[in-house]
């Protein structure tokens, strides 16, 4: 597949010979269930645009709409739609501009319900012989085979990534300039925070982190360190800042047809719940913050959450009756566990 993936993009980018690739027009795409809404714009005015677009992930063949002077355009799709899309614009000198491209998949999002079991794995072989009805493990460690493996034994798999913090072991570390590094994170000094409001940077790193997890068949995402507004950063971080990023991490991944869960950052949930599919929560029980998360219950989302000091006879009495899909874990995330549900 992979292979076929660079062809297609070979095929479409022959454009770039005769036109400034990206630069020029700026497509942005959002998927809201089977309707899909594309809007671009160009930095030079342009005479005629042309929608292109192409099966994902082989990108062939290629197919052309014109479009006139639009700039917007709405579609209801059916599911199982895929496709990559890009813009193509001539201005009044004939000369031709390519947009960014971008694609969609129009899919079933998992949104799971009250009360589903699941499993936590950040380190070491995943055992894959734990009861659960999903899966939540590393993006870049796990390896294609072990999702292959728990999607044949009918689980979900969720794959984890930081979205928020700039981790020096990861396969893209060269791709984050020094300036949008920040301080480090107070018990992980080898993790630093993000200046998140460098979108016009972070996202082109994130969104090739969101289409790992599309080709590795992850069936959706945990983004981490969402709450950096709430942290000693060394950057001056709003609310404003904050969900901005987080909104944009959400629609990225419902554009990808990826299930997106909301880690933490408690003091958004009003304004996010309705565009995360669950949510993530560590030790709210040892805070005394469960409350906050609430919300997602309220509105037919699970809430998986873990205690890592407390035992289980501390939280899981009230998890249970609030709701919630909690366990006891190492601070490590092993495979060791101790749910609050009966197995």
């Amino acid at each position: 597949m992979l292979r076929n993936i660079v062809l297609g993009v070979v095929f479409l980018l022959f454009f770039c010979q005769t036109a400034p690739c990206a630069s020029t027009i700026t497509l942005q795409i959002r998927v809201d269930g089977q309707k899909v809404t594309l809007d671009w714009a160009s930095a030079l005015p342009i005479q005629k645009y042309i929608l292109l677009y192409a099966d994902f992930p082989s990108m062939y063949p290629l197919k052309a709409i014109p479009m006139g002077y639009n700039t917007h355009v709405e579609a209801e799709l059916p599911w199982g739609s895929d496709y990559f899309v890009a813009i193509l614009g001539r201005d009044i000198n004939g000369h031709w501009y390519l947009s960014n491209i971008k694609y969609f998949r129009i899919r079933q999002i998992w949104q799971p319900s009250v009360g589903v079991t699941w499993q936590w794995q950040l380190t070491g072989p995943i055992d894959t012989s734990i009861e659960a009805d999903m899966y939540d493990v590393d993006l870049f460690d796990t390896p294609e085979e072990v999702i292959r493996e728990l999607h044949a034994q009918g689980r979900v798999v969720i794959c984890y990534f930081s979205a928020g913090t700039f981790e020096t072991w990861r396969p893209d570390a060269d791709a984050f300039p020094p300036e949008v590094i920040g301080l480090p994170l107070e018990d992980w000094p080898d993790e630093r925070w993000l200046d998140i409001r460098r979108l016009d940077v972070l996202a082109p790193i994130m969104e090739r982190r969101l289409d790992l997890a599309v080709i590795k068949g992850c069936d959706g995402v945990e983004p981490d360190n969402v709450d950096g507004y709430t942290n000693n950063t060394g950057f001056p971080l709003t609310y404003e800042d904050q969900l901005r990023y987080n909104l944009w991490l959400a629609q990225e991944a419902h554009v990808r047809g990826l299930s997106i869960g909301l880690k933490n950052d408690l003091n958004q949930i009003p304004d996010l719940v309705d565009h995360f599919d669950w949510a993530l929560n560590e030790q709210c029980f040892s805070y005394d913050e469960c409350d906050a998360l609430l919300p997602f219950i309220q509105a037919g989302k699970a809430v998986f959450g873990v205690e890592y000091e407390l035992d289980t006879d501390e939280f899981c009495p009230q998890a249970n009756e609030m709701g919630f899909s909690f366990m006891k874990k190492h601070w490590n995330l092993d495979a060791w566990r101790e749910p609050c549900w009966e197995e």
